[in-house]
This record gives C-alpha cells, sequence and structure tokens, in this order.
C-alpha cells in the first residue's frame, strides 16, 4: 500500500516525538548519575570528560558502519559537528560543575531551559529549514514557566 505525503508526515512526527522523550529519558538518568559521580567520586571536570569519553566511543561503535556512506559536504559537515560538539562538550560540563554545587532536582529543571536558546537560534540561523510558529513557541515558554515555578516559586 502506497502512503500518503500525510501519513508519511504523521508517521515522522510520531518518531521524532518518540525519540525525543528516549532522549529526555536518557538525560534524566544520565543527570542523576553525574549528581551521583560528582557528589564525591569525582571531580566535575573529570566526570564530563569521562562521560563525554564513553559517550563518544558508544556512538561511534553504533553508527561506524554508517562511515562508509558517501557524504556530500564532508568537511563543511564536519565544521558543523566539530562546533556542535564543543558546544556540547561546554554545555556537558556546565551541567558537572552545576551539579557539584546543587540539587539534581533543582539543576534539572534550570538546564531544561535550553528550548529558548535553540527557538532564538533556530529563528536567527535556520529560518529556511525550520518553521517557527505560536504552537512551537507557546509549548517552549510554557516549559520555561514550569522551571520558573519548580525553582523561584
Amino acid at each position: 500500500m502506497i502512503e500518503t505525503a500525510e501519513a508519511e508526515a504523521r508517521r515522522r512526527a510520531a518518531l521524532g516525538i518518540t525519540f525525543g522523550f528516549g532522549a529526555a529519558l536518557a538525560y534524566g538518568v544520565s543527570q542523576v548519575l553525574a549528581r551521583h559521580t560528582v557528589s564525591g567520586l569525582a571531580t566535575p571536570l573529570v566526570g564530563a570528560a569521562l562521560a563525554l569519553t564513553w559517550g563518544t566511543l558508544g556512538f561511534a561503535l553504533i553508527t561506524f558502519r554508517n562511515l562508509r556512506e558517501p557524504v556530500a559536504n564532508f568537511w563543511r559537515g564536519a565544521l558543523f559537528f566539530a562546533t556542535g560538539g564543543i558546544f556540547s562538550a561546554i554545555g556537558v560540563t556546565g551541567l558537572f560543575l552545576a551539579l557539584e554545587r546543587a540539587e539534581v532536582v533543582i539543576v534539572s529543571p534550570i538546564s531544561s531551559v535550553n528550548p529558548l536558546f535553540t527557538l532564538l537560534l533556530a529563528a536567527i540561523f535556520l529560518r529556511e529549514v525550520e518553521e517557527l510558529n505560536l504552537r512551537v513557541v507557546a509549548g517552549s515558554l510554557l516549559v520555561v514557566s514550569g522551571v520558573i515555578v519548580l525553582t523561584v516559586v
């Protein structure tokens, strides 16, 4: 049976949402483990370095077979991925430093305001490939409002 474009779009959106929740679960587990680690087992910088190293090794093993496929503009893509990796490392290190100093139930919601930065940067740099609509902005503002309730009120 041939799927319609609308059915394919719904299927892709459902998969995206499922993977998004899976990522949220993984990040939640990693933050609890990081808090445990920086509470006496290792310094935040050592913990961040180990977490990033193991994450890189694990990811490399999973994606190794895809490296054989030809990639258009490989070096341009590599530059963007390297820059993203640097910012990701800064974020992980900052998270570990925060977890050393504050409770995970406070740090985790605060670090979850990243959708605001994502929306701002997507509006600036990804105008032609991302649709920024009222529903997306409202959802992000609700997430941030929840963070304010958890941390300030």
